[in-house]
């Protein structure tokens, strides 16, 4: 009955967590949903443009998945180009790294404070208001993290998921870990803010972790996947590339993951600066790559599309 107690406490204090990040991301596309799509019509055609503002949006909407969904939606309605997705796409990976350091900043007193505060400046009756509900979701995402962490100390003593974690270790099983929660939740920030609170809790080592944030970064691109299969071949391509620059990084980094760990212990001895740093030097290794390489994946994805 404990047990079942404990399962319940976390899957509400998750739940929570997932309702904060989507209602904070929700609030602040309705601050700039319209200034966002007229960014992403005009920026995109200068030089780097599209990576920075894939960047810049993506930190702010604290979603990349919501940047990445628009992304392929404005590739099928040709508001966007297809090389100029490319970009955004590449900059998402960079913004969503945000979230994770986010959720380092873990404190009993800062979300209940974020809250009133956004409670109090959401009674102005004025355009503000607005602002106040996105002030007050900000501190919910802190908030429902304490509460995650008051959930998950039981497991400590938990024989079955020691056992699971243990398993995380083996960096295939832990990327695989990683993927498919990701799919799951359709959310790698709500994973990647799990893993954090565990790390920071000794309920979970840096080895098992990080390879399910690797993970979490894969999985995570599905989405844009199942948002494009009935649009146009342009924008599903988009969304394929997607997949592919976060698989082949993680193809790419995956014989090197000891060494990367103990490149992350280190830079620094706080568990959740380590996972913070693994999930920021991850993505930024897959964009920087590719926008090294882009020219030649566009010809080639271009004349897939010509095909």
């Amino acid at each position: 009955m404990e047990q079942f107690q404990t399962i319940i406490l976390i899957v509400s204090a998750i739940a929570l967590f997932v309702y904060g990040l989507q209602s904070f991301s929700r609030e602040l596309q309705e601050i700039g949903s319209d200034r966002l799509r007229r960014w992403i019509a005009g920026v995109t055609e200068k030089p780097l443009g599209g990576f920075f503002l894939g960047a810049f949006a993506t930190a702010m909407v604290q979603s990349s998945t919501m940047v990445s969904s628009l992304t392929v939606t404005f590739v099928d309605a040709a508001v966007i180009s297809f090389r100029s997705s490319l970009q955004i796409l590449l900059g998402a990976n960079i913004g969503t790294t945000s979230t994770a350091w986010i959720v380092t900043f873990q404190s009993a007193l800062f979300g209940p404070v974020f809250i009133v505060l956004g409670t109090l400046v959401s009674m102005v009756p004025a355009r503000i208001a607005t602002l106040g509900r996105a002030i007050f979701y900000f501190g919910f995402i802190f908030f429902s993290l304490s509460l995650i962490s008051q959930a998950v100390e039981p497991l400590k003593s938990d024989a079955m998921v020691q056992t699971l974690l243990l398993q995380a270790t083996q960096p295939l099983l832990g990327i695989l870990y990683g993927i498919i929660l990701t799919v799951v939740v359709q959310s790698s920030s709500v994973v990647i803010g799990v893993c954090i609170v565990l790390v920071s809790q000794g309920i979970m080592t840096i080895d098992a972790a990080v390879p399910i944030v690797i993970g979490a970064n894969v999985g995570t691109t599905s989405t844009a996947m199942i948002v494009s299969l009935k649009m146009s071949k342009a924008a599903r391509l988009s969304a394929f590339a997607n997949i592919g620059f976060n698989f082949i990084a993680m193809l790419l980094i995956f014989p090197f993951i000891g060494w990367f760990i103990d490149l992350l212990i280190r830079l620094t001895p706080l568990p959740a600066i380590q996972i913070a740093a693994a999930t920021t030097l991850f993505s930024a290794f897959t964009s920087l790559l590719f926008l090294i390489v882009l020219n030649p994946v566009h010809r080639l994805l271009t004349g897939y599309l010509s095909s």
